[in-house]
């Protein structure tokens, strides 16, 4: 497509115009089917969000989910706490924290495992969704042009090869 020169009128660009044109563009690329990244990126979260809502689950967690430090993922370093107050509550820590050593041993190793094996679900999930959507975008293009291909036909005008 060539670009449309800017015109200027008085020393000043008329700034309608210009987002009038740029909005064409962008319908006519989105008409064909042409998304940039970060728009597929964007839709792909929409999808996330449709499809966690019909599960019903937390947005938070969903919001913890899609942040880009993956605190919401399980780890075998865990905070040693309790509700309880005062010197019971002190005892509660200790005894927690020498029996803690002992668990570990048993506890880190299916932790850890269950740890990379949700990074690896979430990471498919992502892809998965940008992937349904790339195709969804790509079917819809075709759809399009099917259809402008048949008008054209049914108008007497033979299609471009």
């Amino acid at each position: 497509m060539a670009e449309d020169p800017v015109v200027v009128k008085d020393g000043r660009i008329d700034v309608t115009d210009v987002m009038a044109r740029i909005r064409e563009r962008i319908r006519a690329h989105r008409e064909i089917g042409r998304y940039s990244d970060e728009e597929v990126e964007e839709l792909s979260a929409l999808k996330l969000q449709a499809f966690s809502d019909e599960a019903e689950i937390d947005p938070d967690l969903l919001a913890r989910l899609m942040a880009k430090d993956h605190n919401w993922n399980i780890s075998t370093d865990y905070r040693i706490e309790t509700h309880r107050e005062g010197v019971g509550g002190r005892l509660v820590v200790l005894a927690k924290t020498l029996v803690r050593p002992l668990v570990r041993l048993y506890t880190d190793q299916p932790l850890s495992r269950q740890a990379q094996i949700n990074q690896y679900l979430l990471h498919l999930c992502h892809h998965l969704a940008e992937d349904v959507v790339r195709l969804q975008l790509e079917n819809t293009s075709l759809k399009n042009r099917c259809d402008t291909l048949e008008g054209r036909r049914a108008n007497g005008v033979e299609p471009p090869r």
